[in-house]
């Protein structure tokens, strides 16, 4: 279900929130809903935490991606072919682990 930029950033936040750690080991990125990506299948990927919510537009997808990062001090994804798109997602950085 597509939801605006404000429902997404409530939802992931509180997903953060469950599973705990700090802002700076979360990375956040957008992609597009057709996209050969790990996210597609969580349970294949490496990727601890990972949450994915649709956007209704990729301009809200940019705001919320924008907006964790900078209100929240997210990292932007790295090492996924991140880019315009209408999905969001969060996931907890193994690299920025002590």
């Amino acid at each position: 279900m597509r939801i605006g930029q404000n429902d997404i950033i409530e939802e992931l936040t509180a997903h953060m929130r469950k599973l705990g750690g700090e802002p700076g080991e979360w990375q956040v990125g957008a992609a597009a809903s057709n996209a050969k990506l790990p996210i597609q299948n969580s349970r294949e990927t490496n990727l601890p935490g990972l949450a994915c919510r649709e956007a209704f537009t990729t301009y809200a997808a940019a705001e919320a991606v924008d907006y964790l990062v900078g209100a929240f001090g997210l990292h932007p994804a790295r090492g996924l072919p991140c880019g315009p798109g209408n999905i969001v997602f969060v996931y907890r950085s193994t690299e920025n682990k002590g």
